[in-house]
């Protein structure tokens, strides 16, 4: 497989290709441009072109008397385009919720941080990316300073602490608790 390589126009040096670029394929800078620039040029008289035979068919229309097929024409166009509007519409208000339960997560010192130029969707896109930035880190709760509050997960009482428990009328549970405080 070959490619072909972009060489700057400076590096052009003789209009016959060398040995070595005719390998390479490779095409001055400046021709690269030139058909970039017509081809540009061939969509935008493509596009004018099909914009004027539109205009000329809605004028023959009108020259004929047809209004009613101009009418009928750009109806159906809109109800074709109607849901699509409504889908969009839906969309739009349910990223605009989604939006403000992100928002509502920040701190009140930080919301000033979003930026307010961009649309909804960008600010979602921005929210994703800089949320950890914006968000008080929470500290990991190790139980420090913590008094009680019971036998820990899995704590089983040993068959003395049991015995222990039913000579003082106590029930093994209790005992649980108050062995821990």
């Amino acid at each position: 497989m070959t490619t072909e390589t972009v060489i700057p126009e400076t590096q052009a040096q003789s209009p016959a290709p060398t040995a070595s670029q005719a390998e390479n394929h490779t095409v001055p800078l400046s021709r690269l441009n030139e058909v970039l620039a017509a081809n540009k040029a061939l969509q935008e008289k493509l596009a004018t072109t099909e914009k004027e035979r539109q205009e000329q068919l809605e004028a023959q229309l009108k020259e004929q008397g047809k209004w009613k097929e101009i009418a009928e024409q750009r109806a159906n166009e809109m109800a074709a385009l109607k849901p699509k509007a409504d889908q969009l519409d839906a969309i739009e208000t349910t990223l605009k919720s989604v939006l403000d339960s992100q928002i509502a997560e920040i701190p009140e010192t930080m919301r000033g941080l979003v930026p307010e130029a961009l649309n909804t969707q960008q600010k979602l896109d921005w929210l994703s990316k800089n949320k950890a930035l914006l968000l008080k880190p929470k500290a990991v709760d190790i139980g420090a300073g913590k008094q009680g509050g019971g036998a820990p997960a899995g704590a089983d009482l040993t068959q003395d602490e049991i015995d222990m428990a039913k000579a003082f009328g106590v029930k093994p549970e209790d005992y649980a608790k108050n062995k821990f405080k």
